[in-house]
């Protein structure tokens, strides 16, 4: 029996090493590992809509996503001089190809379907806008609005065409080219500009409504999602939790989570439908959360002039470093180590100071009271509840704790007065890690399932006011992401940072997505975004002509890469040849 025992005990070890082996290998993140925006920047302009798609398709072939999230455009848009082709590209009712054979968005997304099987149809204020004329009924392509007498006094006035935005996606969802060939699976808003906590929620609701009472089943099996701040994660827990809430038997809601709802003002609305429909709302009773899919965008840009007084709002310094720890439109900036920035947005969920900020503080105290004076200090522009320490010499002041600043509001001057162990400088100004942004993401729980529909969203863009992940390597994210990973899995560990109502929650390994595929080609090499290549084209800008001949004369001679078509390593009379040979549009 003690042979057999031991045997059993080396195999469970060794299986116990092989299991941890293949996590820390499903652990390793690729680029085809995150959830990828694309906000189609260049298009129309340097290129044609249907030949960025063209380009974007062979993108997605080579590079798929697990899900893709694409700007769309309303084909009713002005288009006065017909260059921008809104309505051939984006006519709902179209064929795989216009009159003229080129591709349409039906097409494409037939043509995305194998390789991509998740697609979000996202729009912002600009996409159906209000202001649009003529045609704002859809009347460009044949078709009519949707929901037009479904509850108007919830659409905020940047968002009061989704009536508009339904009935073109009824339409497409119908299309006869896309049945049993269609990647889309939900319908993507980014709220910014509507107005605020309120009217997101009333888009929500809206929309949740319009799928129960009015959607196509077609319409009615998307998702919907949404696309928010880091710091609004009560206003998504809130709304990613699934129903019913307490007030009806069978709720998975944790007791915080429901005390939150009951006094936060930004979901009042979401609140009193819950009331009048008894925990469910009041025209369902499925138990879906009404958000189903939020984006919290972890991070937010510089902002070049500071008013004090005022909060900045800024969130980048987790990731990228620069000589002052601040920013100016021409600081050049350091993303830090993998492991650095996984252990500081860890400590940012956690309310625990993470961020280096510009200038020094010296710290008195009087009295048993503890009074911050800075030297071209952040403290003006922190935000309200900021904690914070200083970097002394043989560490942290105060040595046990940190110090908090109370006020909803940053002080106007370079001074203020906070709490905490009581412990002075010594009459030195020092540097000091703050919060950079005051949540505690812990705070509060949600429900077990929540975590599913919660992904974290980070940017590859790069500028003097956009210090993101744009002025690393993809290797940088990688590890980052790795890392992040890798210490939010232990449930009841101190990198806990997901809590459910029975303890901490797991951050899922497929819940990280990039923000945007511009950026990417554009910071991290990965490819020339939106640009068709074709033999000739040496000016990249999908067609071959005069253009190009003058640009392989102006490199004659030489070695130039985007004159020398046919490869030879010199320009010359060859390369003239390939040109005129491929005369025309690519």
């Amino acid at each position: 029996m003690f042979v057999y025992t031991e045997c059993m005990l080396r195999f469970r070890t060794a299986m116990l090493f092989l299991l941890g082996l293949t996590s820390s290998v499903c652990a390793q993140y690729t680029l085809t590992d995150f959830i990828l925006w694309d906000y189609r920047d260049t298009s129309p302009g340097t290129i044609t809509l249907p030949k960025y798609h063209e380009w974007l398709g062979s993108y997605c072939q080579g590079n798929p996503p697990p899900r893709l999230i694409l700007y769309i455009t309303d084909p009713c848009n002005p288009d006065p001089d017909s260059t921008q082709g809104w309505l051939k590209f984006y006519d709902p009712t179209a064929g795989v190809t216009d009159a003229d054979g080129n591709l349409t968005f039906v097409g494409f997304l037939k043509q995305l379907q194998p390789h991509v099987s998740d697609v979000e149809l996202l729009i912002d204020l600009t996409s159906f806008s209000a202001s649009v004329t003529p045609n704002p009924s859809n009347s460009c392509w044949g078709g009519s609005p949707s929901g037009s007498s479904l509850e108007p006094a919830w659409l905020p006035s940047a968002f009061s065409r989704l009536p508009n935005t339904m009935g073109w996606l009824e339409a497409l969802m119908q299309n006869v080219h896309l049945q049993n060939a269609n990647p889309v699976q939900a319908f993507a808003l980014d709220p910014e500009g509507s107005g605020g906590a309120p009217e997101y929620i009333n888009i929500m609701l809206w929309l949740d409504k319009y799928k129960a009472t009015t959607a196509s089943p077609q319409v009615q099996a998307l998702d919907i999602s949404m696309t928010l701040a880091f710091e609004a994660h009560n206003l998504v827990k809130n709304c990613v939790a699934e129903l019913p809430t307490p007030l009806a038997s069978g709720s998975n809601w944790p007791a915080s989570l429901w005390a939150n709802m009951q006094a936060n003002s930004g979901v009042a609305n979401y609140y009193a439908q819950i009331q009048q429909g008894n925990g469910f709302l009041p025209w369902r009773t499925t138990t879906d959360s009404l958000l189903q899919r939020a984006y919290l965008q972890v991070y937010s840009a510089c902002i070049a002039q500071r008013t004090p007084g005022s909060e900045t709002s800024e969130f980048w310094r987790f990731a990228a470093t620069s000589s002052d720890c601040d920013c100016n439109e021409t600081a050049t900036y350091t993303v830090q180590s993998g492991a650095s920035v996984a252990s500081n947005l860890v400590d940012v969920m956690q309310r625990t100071p993470a961020a280096c900020g510009k200038g020094t503080i010296e710290a008195s105290v009087s009295n048993q009271a503890v009074t911050l004076s800075g030297t071209n200090s952040i403290m003006p522009f922190m935000e309200g509840y900021t904690r914070l320490f200083l970097d002394g010499s043989s560490g942290p002041i105060p040595s046990s704790g940190v110090w908090k600043y109370m006020a909803s509001d940053p002080p106007v001057a370079d001074t203020a007065h906070v709490t905490g162990q009581i412990e002075s400088s010594a009459g030195h100004s020092l540097p000091y890690t703050y919060t950079e942004i005051s949540i505690d993401f812990r705070a509060p729980e949600m429900t077990d399932n929540s975590p599913d529909r919660i992904i974290l969203m980070f940017s590859a863009e790069k500028n003097g006011l956009l210090p993101f992940f744009g002025w690393g390597t993809p290797s940088d994210f990688y590890s980052f992401i790795t890392n992040f990973y890798a210490s939010t899995q232990a449930t009841t560990d101190a990198t806990t940072v997901y809590m459910g109502g029975s303890g901490g929650l797991p951050v899922p390994h497929n819940r990280f997505g990039l923000y945007d595929l511009k950026q990417l080609c554009d910071n991290w090499g990965i490819g020339q975004y939106g640009t068709v290549i074709c033999p000739g084209d040496g000016t990249l800008d999908g067609i071959v002509n005069l253009a190009d001949i003058l640009h392989a004369i102006s490199f004659w001679g030489t070695s130039e890469q985007t004159a020398d078509h046919n490869g030879d390593g010199i320009i010359g009379v060859q390369d003239l040849l390939v040109i005129v040979h491929s005369w025309g549009d690519c």
